[in-house]
């Protein structure tokens, strides 16, 4: 933190960890409380990152992270396994929006752990550099689960899975983070990669109208038409096509005659294939 404080960069991160602070606090992260006996705080530390877009640098962020590796299994937590989206899924869906003109739109779940729920009861020492003056003794028991918890993600997507179904969706059967939900013959797909939303359909209004629904639950920052993801430019993608077996699959539906027919032949090969 110092060596990011005392940078040329100083006062932009010094406003990133303000902001961040402001982001926990807003959630309701923690209680300041006296520290049990019996029990040993974990740290936590600062890291900091320049958020790129087109190779200019678009934001400075600050996180605070938890050192997760010092939690005692059983004691800390128990199950934390969670799944993420897989590349593939998101290539075979983006070669949809190629072929069918599809749309394709972006959003950002902002400090999406803080919406999972802790199970455990956790204690953490207060954030370096903001220590609350005449109750440094105190220590933070957390309520949210903070980045760099074991169980963090396994918090996340419950959270969000639970939501998610109750507005009617269907969760893929081989990739769990990608879900669909059909409208008569429109079809939407929502993918989710830890933080970030691709929202995929053939109706725009469909589209905004779980945009709402989302921003209603989470706190999320619309990106509109999709440009970027996990490293991949979108319409650079959308440009080259699709290819081997998505190439065959997408070129058979050309014969169907509905649409209806097309989205649930689509669905059914994807579970059989991926």
């Amino acid at each position: 933190m110092k060596e990011a404080v005392d940078s040329k960069d100083g006062k932009l991160w010094k406003e990133a960890m303000v902001d961040e602070m402001e982001s926990l606090h807003k959630n309701e992260a923690w209680d300041l409380v006296e520290f049990p006996t019996g029990r040993k705080p974990i740290s936590s530390k600062w890291v900091f990152k320049k958020k790129n877009a087109e190779g200019k640098v678009e934001k400075y962020k600050a996180r605070l992270v938890v050192n997760g590796y010092s939690e005692v299994s059983r004691i800390d937590f128990g199950d934390i396994f969670s799944l993420v989206a897989k590349v593939t899924s998101i290539r075979l869906l983006l070669s949809v929006v190629a072929s069918f003109d599809f749309e394709v739109e972006q959003m950002d779940v902002k400090t999406s752990f803080l919406h999972g729920d802790l199970e455990e009861e956790i204690y953490m020492k207060q954030p370096e550099g903001f220590a609350v003056k005449a109750k440094k003794e105190l220590v933070c028991k957390l309520k949210k689960s903070l980045y760099g918890l074991k169980q963090s993600p396994r918090m996340w997507y419950q959270k969000f899975d639970t939501f998610i179904w109750g507005l009617g969706f269907t969760r893929i059967k081989a990739n769990h983070y990608v879900y669909f939900k059909l409208i008569c013959d429109h079809v939407i797909y929502l993918v989710l990669y830890v933080d970030d939303m691709l929202l995929i359909g053939n109706d725009k209004e469909i589209i905004q109208d779980l945009k709402t629904q989302l921003s209603s639950k989470f706190d999320m920052k619309d990106l509109s038409a999709a440009n970027y993801i996990l490293g991949m430019e979108i319409k650079e993608i959308m440009q080259i096509g699709s290819f081997g077996w998505t190439s065959c699959l997408i070129t058979s539906f050309t014969s169907l005659k509905t649409t209806s027919r097309l989205y649930t032949t689509f669905r059914d090969a994807w579970f059989q294939n991926l």
